[in-house]
């Protein structure tokens, strides 16, 4: 009996001698895992200035292209090319992004493309059979939103933070 009590007490001791240690290595090992992760994200730094190079690039290439292309006209065609026109794309603001309304107004009853105009697409959609049930972000939450023949017939609103 007393030597079992001893393995017992001896096992204990040393299973507190090496909690520090195991302790010390997994400190070590969680500083090696963010170092690696720092260094393994380091050579994607200039990524961005070697594809706008890239892409720069390409682009001298066509238009080098384009101008030997122009230069020669073609023997075989009779017809004369269409005039160019300046592409107006490139003045052209982008438009500005759609004002949704908050999906807590969305009711019952409501129709499907109502719905859509009002609150802008759904984040998620899963449909099943000839029901839809769509996901809307809002200020509060995740709106669940149950659509069937074209009409809103439940929504499940976000509950109020505590």
């Amino acid at each position: 009996m007393t030597r079992s009590v001893t393995c017992l007490s001896g096992s204990f001791l040393l299973w507190l001698a090496m909690a520090g240690t195991a302790a010390g290595q997994a400190a070590v090992e969680a500083v090696l895992g963010a170092a690696r992760a720092a260094t393994a994200t380091a050579p994607a730094k200039g990524l961005g200035k070697s594809m706008s190079g890239l892409a720069g690039s390409l682009d001298k290439a066509l238009k080098a292209g384009q101008q030997s292309s122009d230069a020669q006209p073609a023997a075989a065609t009779t017809t004369t090319p269409a005039p160019k026109t300046p592409s107006t794309a490139a003045n052209t603001p982008p438009a500005p992004a759609p004002n949704w309304e908050d999906p807590s107004g969305i009711e019952s009853g409501l129709n499907y493309e109502e719905l859509v105009r009002r609150f802008g697409p759904s984040s998620m959609a899963i449909t099943v059979g000839a029901e839809k049930s769509l996901t809307y972000r809002g200020k509060d939450g995740a709106f669940q939103v149950k659509v069937q023949d074209g009409m809103v017939t439940a929504i499940e609103k976000p509950r109020p933070k505590a």
